[in-house]
């Protein structure tokens, strides 16, 4: 596949995002020919959902297969889908849980790609093993990658404390192009409007043009040259975004990366360590909103922790002042001397007043201007400021002088604006290389949540990579049905030429078995095992046994048990059904007792049939489950075998004691004689007398 609009669900806006996203349709057709649903749920506009939903569309048309291609019953959907929810289970991430439906059962034509697979898996199952060695790691590890998402980008918000100022149209033009979107920019025609620039905005970046300007005030200014101007240091915040935006995601990813790259694993073997390293240093100074990161910069924390309190310290201590120099009006007498006394009486009494609390009035100042320096940790040019805020001219009431408090926050944010500008344009240079290696590393640890999840699946259920070969059959030894929950009883079950264990005296190597046994013995649940085994050896993961050996199939046919009996019209469906055995590929069916269909006597002739008609195909082999195995093997002349699954008698608590591996080559009774003793001998009265004579028939 060669062209976008060839993928079934993307038309030409869906197309026109990917491509403006990648820069080139071929990158695109890259990404999905990897399999890359990181990168593709990275586009604006399209979700993790989205992205496996196109990538499944893409296989299904790139490779012509689908999942119906191969399970071709409702019976065979249902064990995959249960498998995939089983081993989603494992998952950390939406992203692993939702790529996981891009596995499923190939066909033996796609062998290679399943052997692929498979070679990931086995990678994977080694590492899990390996991670497993360290008490509480894969805990650890599971707790970070829960915060992994796709990598999205987003338009950064307009930033209106800053502003370019231009001295030429040629200037002009050139910054609003490239940061009109994202900062004010400005074309002046005197140098009035840079003063009312640099008076309205935290931090101006003018002309060098206009350096020769004078401004009376403390202004945060740079003169530049406006045309050389890069994004990194113009907007910085334009860079970071992309990491801010994504920095949960971002911080875990590099915290996945230091747990798995001294594991000997194949994960991130291609990113640099020295840019994660640099991506790791560079982080911790930036928050989430594309900031500063408290507390990594001390000159921002004092700064903006005395910008938050300024008002408030100011109106304490000039409450405090006020009280001080109250209490000692209160308490102070004054003792005038016959010349004092003279001249208060000649020029009046304020002046003298003044002197002689003048002293104690600058101590109670100097004391306040004091507290205030030291609460907001100012430095000695920000104290300066200070030295007017109550005055010279003594009064009954102290009140600051809000010009001077107004002073001090505007150089305040001047310097705060000034040394967050130093810090992000460092971040953002520092970061202006790794946006690559962030998406790749982003994207490689979410990918690693699906294999690590695989991984814990193989190793909690005891599972085994499954030996693939090209004969009709299978051979399940420990074999452990994953749908049962709590300890089960494992079981060997083969059909077809052995292929691990040495021939044992009482099989024979049939490709079409009967199964037979004991009702609750588990007959249906070896239905369900050997479609595990076959679904997901096929899909290229390991399969509930301590060893498997699995004949490569093209289509797997599952049935069910019929419930009750059909109608004419149901009969012929089923019939229609079974059609599919005179087919000559290689196929695998399991019926789950057909006999229903119609009376027992013509459903055995049916199933002979069937089977008679299976054997001949030397690809195919099957299992049937049937409690006719008698009445079938008296109508048929395969080469079919029967096996059973035997009850032993009743336990102390009065339950069956089964084997539940099947016996080859031996017919096994549904022993009902079992249920009946078991129902007699827990019963009185009637039902008692009831149930004995059911069971007297049997005898």
């Amino acid at each position: 596949m060669n062209s976008l609009t060839n993928i079934p669900g993307i038309g030409e806006r869906t197309s026109r995002r990917l491509v403006e996203h990648f820069k080139s349709e071929e990158a695109v057709m890259n990404a999905f020919s990897r399999n890359d649903i990181a990168a593709i749920a990275g586009v604006p506009g399209i979700s993790e959902k989205n992205a496996v939903s196109l990538m499944q569309s893409f296989i299904f048309k790139d490779e012509n297969i689908s999942p119906g291609d191969f399970l071709k019953t409702k019976e065979g959907l249902r064990v995959y889908k249960e498998l995939l929810d089983i081993i989603r289970s494992y998952t950390s991430t939406s992203y692993a849980r939702d790529k996981l439906n891009i596995f499923f059962p190939l066909p033996s034509s796609k062998k290679d790609r399943t052997r692929s697979v498979i070679s990931d898996v086995e990678a994977a199952c080694i590492l899990v093993n390996t991670i497993a060695q360290q008490e509480g790691e894969i805990e650890h590890l599971r707790k970070k990658l829960k915060h992994l998402k796709p990598i999205k980008r987003v338009t950064p918000k307009k930033i209106r404390e800053r502003v370019i100022v231009t001295a030429s149209q040629k200037e002009y033009q050139s910054a609003l192009s490239e940061y009109g979107h994202v900062v004010d920019v400005l074309l002046i025609q005197s140098p009035r409007e840079l003063i009312d620039a640099a008076a309205s905005y935290h931090h101006v970046m003018a002309s060098m043009e206009l350096d020769s300007v004078e401004i009376s005030f403390d202004a945060n200014i740079e003169y530049l040259d406006i045309t050389q101007l890069e994004a990194w240091y113009a907007v910085p915040e334009q860079e970071i975004n992309f990491f801010s935006h994504n920095l949960a995601s971002i911080i875990s990813a590099v915290q996945v990366y230091n747990i798995i790259t001294d594991k000997n694993s194949s994960f991130f073997s291609t990113i640099d360590p020295a840019g994660i390293n640099c991506l790791e240093t560079t982080l911790a100074g930036i928050n989430g909103e594309g900031n500063v990161e408290t507390g990594s910069d001390e000159q921002i924390d004092r700064i903006q922790s005395a910008l938050e309190r300024l008002d408030s310290c100011i109106k304490t201590v000039e409450q405090k002042a006020n009280t001080q120099f109250k209490e000692y009006l209160e308490s102070c007498t004054v003792t005038l001397s016959g010349k004092d006394l003279l001249s208060a009486v000649e020029s009046g009494a304020k002046d003298l007043l003044d002197k002689e609390i003048a002293g104690r009035y600058k101590e109670i100042i100097k004391n306040a201007l004091s507290c205030i320096v030291t609460t907001l940790d100012l430095d000695s040019k920000e104290a300066l400021l200070l030295d007017s805020l109550f005055g010279n001219d003594i009064k009954t009431i102290m009140q600051a002088d809000m010009n001077a408090v107004e002073r001090l926050r505007q150089l305040l944010n001047t310097r705060l604006t000034g040394q967050r500008m130093k810090i992000l344009r460092e971040s953002a240079r520092n970061l202006l290389e790794l946006k690559h290696t962030t998406s790749q590393l982003v994207s490689e640890a979410m990918e690693l949540d699906m294999w690590f999840a695989i991984g814990l699946f193989a190793r909690d259920r005891e599972t085994v990579i499954p030996k693939l070969h090209d004969k009709a059959g299978i051979e399940i030894i420990k074999g452990k049905n994953i749908f049962i929950k709590g300890d089960i009883e494992p079981v060997d079950y083969s059909l077809g030429e052995k292929q691990i264990e040495a021939e044992i005296d009482s099989y024979s190597p049939e490709r079409v078995a009967i199964l037979s046994g004991v009702n609750s013995g588990g007959k249906t649940s070896m239905l369900d095992l050997i479609a595990q085994v076959l679904i997901l050896s096929h899909m290229g993961f390991p399969v509930p046994a301590t060893r498997t050996a699995v004949g490569s199939i093209d289509k797997l046919y599952y049935f069910g048990k019929s419930r009750g009996s059909m109608d004419a019209g149901a009969f012929e469906s089923t019939i229609k059904e079974f059609s599919v055995v005179s087919g000559t590929g290689r196929i695998m069916i399991l019926v789950d007792e057909l006999e229903s269909i119609t009376e027992p006597g013509a459903s055995a002739r049916i199933i002979s049939g069937i089977l008679e008609t299976l054997t001949e195909n030397p690809l195919a082999s099957g299992v049937f489950v049937s409690h006719l195995a008698e009445n079938i093997i008296e109508q048929t002349t395969a080469a079919v075998r029967v096996d059973g699954i035997e009850a032993q008698g009743l336990d102390e608590d009065l339950n069956l004691i089964v084997d539940r591996n099947p016996k080859y080559n031996y017919i096994a009774k549904s022993t009902p004689e079992l249920i009946l003793e078991r129902l007699t001998r827990k019963s009185s009265g009637d039902k008692k007398d009831f149930y004995k004579r059911l069971l007297e028939k049997f005898k």
